[in-house]
């Protein structure tokens, strides 16, 4: 892996002409310069929802649920695995998008350790990419719940939720994924002890994006100060390195995670990541594409807010970039209700946008038509329990 990506200098945190020079390197990198040629775009519901996975026609077990949104690459062989998962991580795989077979088998699984420093606790595979089709790097989202290993009572859910990024590798094409070493991906600066009281960590990465040599990623952290919370781009040249990632501060690429529960306590200001353009991305995001076209960046996220008129719309929003991190938006795409509302009707959650015809091995393009993809509970009450689908309605895509 690490011979087929092109190695670039380590900046030092906390130089100010590096970070601007560097900024400066990522906006060309990125397409924003120097024709500007990726402008904002026009994205519209083109057609009516259908299923994609069914919970009770798909389902291996009660809790075999979509719990992320969709991750999904080519293999080798052209067959495309999507990773749609609950903590006992299972995938869909078929020649096209349209003609999946949800597994059984469990690729990946989490240890459960209870303890927050392992950094191996319940674990979704959250992201995924290959460059080949038969190694297969993963983000897992990992989850200390204190509440369930018995550290914090029962009524202690929320104040006892710590959070990390960490990583996954296959090397048959997605059929098993395994711990990789390095492990950590990134992290707080604060050990769960420090964050007791509130859910705090680094959560639900989107997709990553491979071009021009590099990877990235964004994802939301919550966080005591001086970490401020938001939407955290990352930023990677070799996937094969856990430790790799770098997060966005001060104009570049200059935050390098490091464990809190190492040898050496953790500065927190010299591990921050700022938060990206949080007017236009005011949710966490869900997924990240690229416009073919234009090189466009689209961002997809649910929320609630007011419109111009008071009125409060909840549903799909997206935002749209020419370089990741200035942004344009949110603007509704589809109005519905969200999870974590009390309503009769059938919330939604975990949208993303993919192009079943795209070029790219992990799906990271569009081009002028796509699917919306989003997850639909049909809730008892207020309970959100376990009957959910995968839905999916496509979209028109187009310069303004």
């Amino acid at each position: 892996m690490s011979g087929e990506i092109a190695r670039q200098g380590r900046p030092r945190p906390g130089r100010r002409r590096t970070a601007a020079l560097l900024q400066g390197a990522l906006i060309s990198t990125l397409g924003a310069a120097p024709a500007l040629a990726a402008g904002p775009l026009v994205i519209a519901l083109a057609g009516e929802e259908r299923v994609l996975i069914d919970h009770d026609r798909d389902a291996c077990e009660a809790w075999d649920i979509p719990d992320t949104p969709t991750r999904a690459y080519r293999d080798e062989k052209g067959l495309v695995h999507l990773f749609q998962t609950h903590h006992r991580n299972r995938a869909s795989i078929g020649p096209s998008l349209d003609a999946l077979r949800h597994r059984c088998d469990v690729v990946f699984e989490g240890d459960e350790r209870g303890d927050p420093a392992s950094f191996d606790n319940q674990s979704w595979i959250a992201a995924t990419h290959t460059l080949d089709g038969r190694t297969v790097h993963a983000i897992v989202h990992d989850e200390f719940r204190g509440h369930r290993s018995g550290v914090c009572g029962p009524g202690e859910a929320s104040a006892c939720w710590y959070n990390g990024l960490t990583a996954a590798v296959s090397t048959d094409g997605g059929a098993s994924f395994r711990a990789a070493e390095p492990h950590l991906v990134a992290a707080l600066p604060f050990t769960a002890e420090e964050t007791r009281g509130h859910h705090a960590g680094y959560f639900e990465p989107t997709n990553i994006l491979g071009f021009d040599g590099a990877f990235y990623m964004m994802a939301n952290v919550v966080s005591p100060p001086p970490q401020k919370p938001g939407n955290c781009l990352l930023r990677s040249e070799n996937l094969a390195d856990a430790g790799a990632w770098r997060g966005w501060r001060d104009g570049a690429f200059t935050t390098r995670f490091r464990n809190p529960y190492g040898p050496e306590r953790i500065a927190p200001d010299t591990q921050l990541c700022d938060p990206v353009a949080p007017a236009a991305l005011p949710w966490p995001v869900t997924s990240l594409t690229r416009f073919a076209k234009t090189g466009t960046f689209i961002a997809t996220m649910k929320g609630r807010r007011r419109d111009d008129g008071g009125v409060e719309r909840t549903g799909i929003y997206v935002a749209t970039s020419p370089d990741l991190v200035r942004w344009t938006g949110p603007e509704l795409l589809l109005e519905a209700p969200i999870f974590g509302a009390c309503e009769p009707a059938e919330p939604i959650a975990y949208p993303a946008l993919i192009d079943p015809e795209s070029t790219d091995r992990n799906f990271g393009t569009v081009g002028g038509t796509a699917l919306l993809t989003y997850v639909r509970a049909r809730p008892d009450g207020c309970d959100l329990g376990p009957d959910r689908d995968v839905a999916m309605r496509p979209v028109t895509i187009r310069e303004r």
